[in-house]
């Protein structure tokens, strides 16, 4: 289990807060497989309140997808920070 912390930088004018608002606010990013590098063609969404099965009957994570160069089963899970 790898844990990484998302961090964004803009430059804001009248801007008090800025936050991701309920489960279903959709993250947009580019993915890179752990194993080769492959990084995806198109942008991904994650939505924390998305869940899909681990392979093996390990759980679930937000994402979980297959690459498509190398074959190898990549997941996401997102938490709230607390």
């Amino acid at each position: 289990l790898q844990r990484i912390g998302l961090q964004l930088r803009a430059t804001l004018e009248n801007i008090t807060r800025l936050r991701a608002e309920g489960q279903d606010f959709r993250w947009y990013l580019k993915l890179k497989c752990g194993n080769c590098g492959e990084v995806s063609e198109k942008w991904q969404y994650l939505r924390l309140m998305d869940s899909a099965p681990l392979k093996g009957g390990r759980g679930s994570a937000t994402m979980v997808q297959k690459c498509k160069l190398c074959s190898r089963e990549n997941s996401i899970g997102m938490c709230l920070d607390t």
